[in-house]
Formats: structure tokens, C-alpha cells, sequence
């Protein structure tokens, strides 16, 4: 015998009261999901409705005479559920539209999002994304105001004012285009967040970080005189695949992620030039080559590597040893290759644009940091002057 049902209250989903066996009914919710349509033997078609039923922890007293007891019982239950049900049909209706509710963020750690985010990630500049992750974290760790969220922090608390103090602290101990690059990757992350309604609106919108044009260029620009004494430079054990990599970098304006997957078809010997596809940008690029720097780096099949390097880690370590052992008294990354290049390239050509093309930057206004050197050599210049005495 069938179970007698009928619906309590009404939407979607509904709340459905089942008789028992005995003096009690049950409670449930019901799901109303899209229809389907089947066509019979006859081509007609036919509706067919589809139901999810969950139980709830919920039921009636069904009895044909009941106490006071009971009927507060049944009362109460009654408003249980009408309450259940609408908050069901929120959340329901809100993730089917793909939104989550401000209960389902709160529940949401955004570290540990980030971190799968970084797991599931393969691209190239995956070590950054995890760096701008670690630096929020310090950020957050060290912020009198923010301390709080140390351990979780969930979408919602994450606020505009928030982001522009982790700008501000990114500004504070990064140089160069450290600032910009790890609160780029940090937007990444926020929108891809945002895509999948992580954050009811992304924090990060109108926030930039700005780059140091000071802290870019003074003390990671080799002179000629320090590339000369750098090549100059021999010791045993010393890797001929990081020095090679560098010293072409160097004359080329190549990034290391370029550098590390060149192969030989990269290079044509009868244009004399190096035709890449800059992993940064997308764009490619093509520089010309030295007779030299032909002899430098040999011949070899086209689907092979010109240099075998390791991590970034490993090849800025070794870097950083083979500067020490030529006497250069700076802090030398491998990213100081192409601001070498940059920089020597307009010093010599006094043409933006051309500098620019060279190292295949999409708009000039990035080039005119390789400007600010020469101009500030020149108010050296005027400030080492006598003074004047009348």
C-alpha cells in the first residue's frame, strides 16, 4: 500500500509530509529538477518529472485526539520547517544561478583555496604564484589590524583595504618589479576566485602596484667594464651551460624562462637573429646575433636544447657564485641580464622604440625605465662639479 503524502509548503523545494506506520509522520524536502522528455514507439513525446527527496529531521504527531504537549510539538515542527525550506530554496536557487551564499564563504578558507589553486596550477610561473602566496600570508601574519586572520581568512574579510595594504607592504620590501609581479599573480588568483563566485565581487579591482624605478635599475645593471670581467672569469666546476645561458641573456635580452627552452630552431644562422615566443608575453620576438655569440653556443638539431639549466634557484646560486669569484661587489640576478641589455641598448642607440622592439615590449612606457640610469648619471655629473664661489 502506497505511503499517503501531501505538500505542507510549497516552492522549491517543498516540504512533504509522508504518514508512518504508527501515530507519527514524517518530513521531507523535495527537489523539483528540469524535466526530461521521452519519445515512445508512436513518436509521441512524453514528460517526464524529476524529484530529490531528502529527509528531514523533522516529523508530526498524526493522532485524531492530542494533548497540549503534541500540539506544540506539531506547531513548532511546523516552523522548523517552513523555515528549513526557505533557506534550502535560497541555496538552492543560488547555486544553480552559481552563486554561494555568505554562509558558504564563511565556510571557505581562501588559503587553503589558493593552495589547491597552486596544486591543480602548471604553468611556468607557478613558484611565483606561490611566493605571492607566502608573502600575503606575512602580510597578514605582521598587520596589527589583520593579525586576526593568520590562520583563515575567508573570502568576505578579504576587502579592498585589505588588498591595497598587501599592495603597500609588497611596495615596502620588494624593488624593481618584485611589488607588481607578486601582486599580479595574487590577482590571478582572486579573479579565477571570483570567476566561480568565490568572492561575491573581486577585492582587486582598481588596485595596481606600482614599480620602483629606482630599485629596478641601480644596482642590477652590469657596466662593461663588469661584463668584460665577468667573462673574464674561469674557475673549476664552474657550469658552462649557466655561464653560456648567461652571457647570451646578456647580449640578447632574453628572460631566463626563455632561455631555459631554447633550441636551436630558434636560431637562424642565414638571418643571423633569434626568433622566440617570449613566455611572458605571448608575443614573439626576434634579436639580432653576433658572429661571436653564434661561435658561443656551437650548432646542434633543431628540437635540441641549446643550454641544459636547472631550477631558477639553482642558476641564480650559481650566478651569484661567479660574481663573487670576479671581484663585482652587487646583487646579481639572472633577471639583470636583460636590464644589462636593456639599458646598454638605449644608452648606445638613444632610440626608445628600437630598445623597445629589441626586448619585445608590447608599449614604450615600459622601456622608459632603461631611461631613468643615464639621467641620473647625468645629474651625478652636474652635482660633481665644483661649487660655485663668489
Amino acid at each position: 500500500m502506497a505511503q499517503k503524502s501531501k505538500v505542507l509548503y510549497q516552492g522549491n523545494p517543498y516540504v512533504e509530509e509522508r504518514e508512518t506506520t504508527g501515530d507519527k509522520s514524517r518530513l521531507y524536502l523535495v527537489y523539483k529538477l528540469e524535466d526530461t522528455f521521452e519519445v515512445d514507439e508512436n513518436g509521441k513525446k512524453h514528460r517526464k518529472q524529476h524529484r530529490s527527496r531528502a529527509a528531514m529531521d523533522l516529523w508530526l504527531w498524526k493522532k485524531k485526539s492530542m494533548n497540549s504537549v503534541e500540539r506544540n510539538h506539531n506547531s513548532e515542527t511546523r516552523e522548523k520547517a517552513k523555515v528549513a525550506r526557505e533557506t534550502a530554496e535560497k541555496e538552492f536557487l543560488n547555486k544553480s544561478r552559481g552563486y554561494l551564499l555568505p554562509i558558504e564563504r564563511e565556510r571557505i578558507n581562501f588559503y587553503t583555496w589558493f593552495e589547491e589553486y597552486i596544486e591543480d596550477y602548471s604553468k611556468a610561473d607557478k613558484r611565483v604564484l606561490e611566493l605571492s602566496l607566502k608573502k600575503f600570508k606575512e602580510y597578514i601574519a605582521t598587520s596589527r589590524k589583520y593579525q586576526l586572520f593568520k590562520d583563515k581568512v575567508n573570502p568576505d574579510q578579504i576587502t579592498p583595504n585589505m588588498v591595497i595594504g598587501f599592495v603597500e607592504y609588497l611596495e615596502g620590501i620588494c624593488q624593481g618589479e618584485g611589488a607588481q609581479t607578486l601582486y599580479k599573480r595574487f590577482k590571478k588568483v582572486v579573479t579565477a576566485a571570483t570567476r566561480e563566485h568565490i568572492f561575491k565581487d573581486n577585492p582587486c579591482d582598481g588596485i595596481t602596484a606600482k614599480i620602483d624605478n629606482d630599485g629596478l635599475l641601480k644596482k642590477e645593471v652590469l657596466t662593461s667594464d663588469e661584463i668584460t670581467q665577468l667573462m673574464q672569469c674561469h674557475f673549476d666546476r664552474q657550469s658552462d651551460d649557466v655561464r653560456r645561458a648567461f652571457i647570451f641573456c646578456l647580449f640578447t635580452g632574453l628572460r631566463f624562462c626563455d632561455v631555459k627552452v631554447l633550441k636551436y630552431g630558434n636560431i637562424d644562422r642565414t638571418g643571423l637573429n633569434v626568433r622566440y615566443r617570449q613566455a611572458k608575453t605571448k608575443r614573439t620576438n626576434v634579436v639580432p646575433l653576433r658572429d661571436d655569440l653564434l661561435a658561443m653556443i656551437g650548432e646542434g638539431e633543431p628540437n635540441q636544447l641549446i643550454f641544459h639549466l636547472g631550477s631558477p634557484t639553482a642558476c641564480n646560486k650559481a650566478l651569484r657564485n661567479w660574481v663573487a669569484k670576479a671581484g663585482i661587489q652587487k646583487h646579481i640576478s639572472w633577471h639583470c641580464a636583460r636590464h644589462t641589455f636593456g639599458a646598454h641598448t638605449y644608452k648606445n642607440l638613444k632610440d626608445l622604440r628600437a630598445t623597445s622592439e629589441l626586448l619585445g615590449h608590447a608599449d614604450t612606457k615600459t622601456t622608459q625605465i632603461y631611461t631613468q640610469v643615464f639621467d641620473d648619471r647625468k645629474r651625478e655629473i652636474i652635482n660633481s662639479l665644483p661649487s660655485i664661489e663668489e
